[in-house]
């Protein structure tokens, strides 16, 4: 299992596009995804450690599976108004291009029967991350460029069997967390507020502005990277062989991401090494170290399976994403000269409900057929909180699998889904609600997505 620990982390570092509300990846089996994400009181296979640990209880033996998930992401950002930060139309300027990147999510999970009562199970999966990078001219550049978030959780757990009605569960996580973001920085807006950090009246300052007009955009990137630990509970009820309802939390995480603040200056300055303005503006932008606060959020999900007979199961899933946990995202970049430089944009996200439904029908001894709807609601509050690095809309999710049992110890998983989000408007002006922002200017526009899923994955039981 370490060695496939090992695999994970070496795939995972290629996290693409999250595919649930915000920047969350909540499909974490190949099963899972063929009912839509309603089958977390089936425990089917040991995906349960993440879904509900206390479902280790119903697999026998000892089991091994892998699988993934390729994301193929259709975007598109159609925008209708775009200013910098002096108010000057953004120019050149385009929609961003293919931004969202194509990827694997892959997982991989062990699950042991001790005796009777008590399992033992150890789970690697990604949970979090997105992977945006728009063109060059994208309009909405000056809100973010780009966002590489890569995460990594290992969680072992164990499952214990208290009667033949009750079971529960417990799991702990060790969460990596590695985030890279992008933007560009209008030149002339950075002139003109050096100029005033300076001393300059306005009218001075418009004036001295006025010459960067034209010049590229400083490019800004920062880094942060850190470890973080949490657990997950989980109950299973089973009134009866044929009826299970389970009821699962998974913690929120917090981490402190540590690393680097860096900025491209262009070195065609009007003015050269000579101005003063130009000290100004490289001072402004020097490299520091950065420091990013995230809270992962905690979910609350409730479950159920039913198997009306021998042929056909139903299924179901209602989980609450605490999302209001990020109201900001801030960036601490201090310096000798500006010891309390930072940049801060309230997200201002809410929490969020998410539903599956889903069914199965056992076809003959080897086919298992499955499908399954999915509605996620998104956290995002209003367009004028829209990110550009983390663009979100209310989605749904249709999903067809299959399982081919090849023998006695070895079952395929396959599943397709297609995903569609609401169209996404953005609506952004200048939203320093913190005095040490800079002003990014005005974007307003919408985002159009759909996605296709493929998924596969395999399972052996010793």
């Amino acid at each position: 299992m370490m060695r496939v620990g090992l695999a994970l982390l070496a795939s995972g570092m290629t996290m693409s596009t999250a595919r649930a509300a915000g920047y969350q990846f909540d499909v974490q089996s190949v099963k899972a995804q063929g009912s839509a994400n309603a089958n977390a009181a089936e425990a089917a296979d040991p995906a349960t450690i993440f879904y509900n640990p206390a479902g280790l209880t119903l697999l026998e033996g000892t089991q091994v599976m892998f699988g993934g998930t390729a994301v193929d992401p259709h975007s598109t950002f159609h925008y209708d108004t775009v200013t910098t930060g002096s108010g000057q139309p953004a120019s050149p300027t385009d929609g961003g291009g293919s931004f969202a990147k194509k990827a694997a999510i892959p997982h991989g999970y062990l699950s042991s029967k001790i005796n009777d009562q008590l399992t033992l199970g150890l789970g690697v999966f990604v949970p979090f991350g997105a992977k945006i990078g728009y063109d060059d001219h994208f309009a909405g550049r000056y809100y973010g460029e780009s966002i590489d978030f890569k995460s990594l959780a290992i969680n072992p757990s164990l499952g214990y069997k208290i009667n033949e009605q009750n079971s529960v569960g417990i799991g702990v996580s060790a969460q990596y967390l590695n985030v890279k973001l992008g933007n560009s920085v209008d030149t002339m807006s950075v002139a003109y507020g050096s100029c005033l950090a300076g001393g300059g009246t306005a009218a001075l300052c418009s004036a001295a502005a006025a010459g960067y007009a034209g010049q590229p955009d400083i490019q800004a990137h920062v880094t942060g990277s850190d470890w973080g630990y949490g657990f997950n509970l989980g109950y299973l009820f089973t009134p009866s062989a044929q009826t299970r309802i389970g009821l699962a939390y998974r913690s929120h995480i917090a981490q402190k991401l540590e690393g680097r603040a860096s900025y491209r200056v262009s070195d065609t300055l009007p003015g050269g090494t000579a101005s003063a303005l130009n000290a100004g503006i490289n001072t402004a932008m020097a490299d520091s170290r950065s420091t990013t606060y995230v809270t992962t959020p905690e979910t609350v999900s409730l479950n159920a399976y039913h198997q009306l007979n021998a042929q056909w199961s139903i299924m179901g899933d209602l989980t609450w994403n605490r999302q209001s946990r990020m109201q900001q995202v801030q960036i601490n970049m201090p310096t000798a000269q500006i010891p309390d430089r930072k940049i801060t944009y309230k997200s201002a996200w809410h929490n969020s409900w998410r539903a599956s439904l889903g069914a199965s029908y056992q076809l003959d001894p080897q086919w298992t057929l499955r499908g399954g709807y999915m509605y996620d609601q998104t956290p995002v509050s209003a367009a004028s909180y829209a990110m550009t690095i983390l663009p979100d809309a209310t989605r749904q999710l249709f999903s067809v699998g299959a399982s081919y049992r090849i023998d006695a110890h070895n079952t395929l998983d396959l599943a397709y889904s297609y995903l569609k989000l609401r169209e996404a408007a953005v609506n952004r002006s200048d939203d320093d609600y913190d005095s040490s922002n800079g002003s990014p200017g005005t974007l307003q526009g919408s985002y159009h997505t759909h996605m296709n899923l493929f998924g596969l994955g395999y399972v052996h039981q010793f």
